[in-house]
């Protein structure tokens, strides 16, 4: 299964679907000052104790802070059988489109 990187307006549509789950991957502290409303926090260090609870029915869009690791998360999860996207420039990309 392919994972797709996407941009910041296919970002906003694709997060209104009933089936996509945002996770925000930065850690915990980040996540707490400020995130995407409605995204869930898997700080990349607990991935592997997360997945289990990651239904392979959803899609997953993922971002960092910059794209880089949600880009290796996408890669891996998208091998592992999960439908993947990254958003491009990450959450400071976001940031600067708000």
């Amino acid at each position: 299964m392919e994972f797709q990187t996407i941009s910041i307006k296919e970002f906003e549509k694709y997060r209104q679907k009933p089936d996509v789950w945002v996770i925000d991957l930065r850690t915990i502290e980040e996540y707490e000052e400020m995130h995407v409303g409605g995204a869930r926090n898997i700080p990349y260090d607990n991935l592997e104790m997360y997945k289990k609870y990651l239904p392979k029915d959803k899609t997953y869009i993922l971002y960092c802070d910059r794209g880089g690791t949600s880009l290796k998360v996408a890669r891996e999860l998208s091998r592992e059988g999960y439908q993947a996207m990254t958003v491009v420039g990450g959450f400071q990309a976001i940031l600067q489109n708000i």
